[in-house]
């Protein structure tokens, strides 16, 4: 019991993951704002740093996605960077493609939620 629970803190990020549109690497006005939680995280933790992931729903072939993935995290990084996070704080970017998505499932809703940069706390 014990181990689950410093296993569920241990896992627990202050994070959410920026969302994208299909076939597309520009954050929209909405995610944008959405971010400003996770910029303000990282403001107040001035020693945290992040790895940013990368995904991509399960459409298109593989090297296109991973190419995809790639470019979204690379987005965010931008972003964060414009809005005052040092980019020594962003430690890694890196794209999965398609191959951790966040839903298993083969419907538009799981694709909407595959298509994301997270946020891993180093």
């Amino acid at each position: 019991m014990m181990a689950l629970l410093l296993s569920l803190l241990l896992s627990a990020t202050p994070f959410e993951p920026a969302y994208f549109a299909s076939n597309s690497d520009q954050l929209s006005e909405s995610e944008g704002a959405s971010l400003e939680k996770n910029i303000d995280w990282l403001k107040k933790n001035r020693d945290a740093v992040v790895i940013l992931e990368g995904h991509c729903d399960e459409w298109g072939k593989s090297s296109y996605n991973m190419e995809l993935g790639d470019r979204r995290a690379r987005e965010v990084k931008a972003y964060l960077i414009e809005k005052g996070i040092d980019a020594d704080r962003i430690i890694m970017v890196v794209s999965y493609g398609a191959e951790r998505p966040a839903d298993p499932r083969h419907l538009s809703e799981a694709w909407r939620r595959n298509r994301r940069v997270e946020f891993v706390l180093r």
